[in-house]
């Protein structure tokens, strides 16, 4: 276990190095969700892919994977600590949308009668988890210079889904009567652990095959 957690620490480090971009995302999508709650949801999917993909960007780079062939670690828990750098990084985003609504919610900004928080924020969460359950893989697998492309386009589309179905009106009201007739904690949890172990063993499986040149 303190393998794993030397491994996430090094990778806060790592994102201190390159936390300009996180940082400017968080302004400009934290100020647009002061007076679109559409782009709340949007917000923990762009932080979670700014900071899991720069980072990792940012660590192969300087030939990672050489590296943790080279210590103490097993390719194991390399992959778990990927995986838990990314869900401390959708807890601190979360967080921050949250604060975010009710700042915006507290200053009347917009009119929110009607907006239930709690959807918006599972939708943000899930959309990130299923994020970095394709990133990790695609990435500790294929490299920077081959997963990057198809990195790009599978963002686009996640992140975007959540803002769409909440700015179309009809739409979210049908979403939110389904929902209601559910135990949405329950289920927004089984489906975040069911889609995060998924993902998983594809890359403990997938980046054992992999040979380290």
């Amino acid at each position: 276990m303190r393998n794993i957690m030397n491994l996430v620490n090094l990778s806060f480090n790592n994102f201190l190095s390159i936390k300009k971009m996180a940082l400017f995302i968080m302004v400009v999508f934290g100020v647009a969700s002061l007076v679109n709650p559409g782009f709340s949801s949007m917000l923990v999917g762009m932080i979670t892919y700014v900071i899991a993909y720069q980072t990792m960007a940012y660590e192969d780079s300087y030939g990672i994977d050489h590296m943790i062939a080279h210590l103490p670690v097993t390719k194991n828990e390399y992959v778990i600590s990927r995986y838990i750098f990314g869900i401390i990084t959708i807890v601190g985003a979360g967080i921050l949308c949250s604060l975010i609504f009710f700042i915006s919610k507290k200053m009347n900004l917009v009119d929110l009668t009607g907006i239930d928080y709690k959807i918006i924020l599972y939708m943000g969460i899930i959309s990130a988890v299923v994020l970095i359950s394709i990133l990790i893989p695609v990435l500790l697998y294929f490299g920077m210079k081959k997963g990057t492309m198809a990195i790009i386009l599978i963002f686009m589309v996640i992140v975007m889904i959540p803002s769409l179905v909440i700015n179309d009106i009809e739409t979210a009201m049908n979403i939110l009567n389904k929902l209601s007739e559910m135990n949405i904690n329950l289920l927004s949890g089984v489906l975040t652990i069911v889609i995060l172990l998924i993902s998983y063993f594809i890359t403990r499986f997938l980046y054992e095959k992999k040979e380290i040149i």
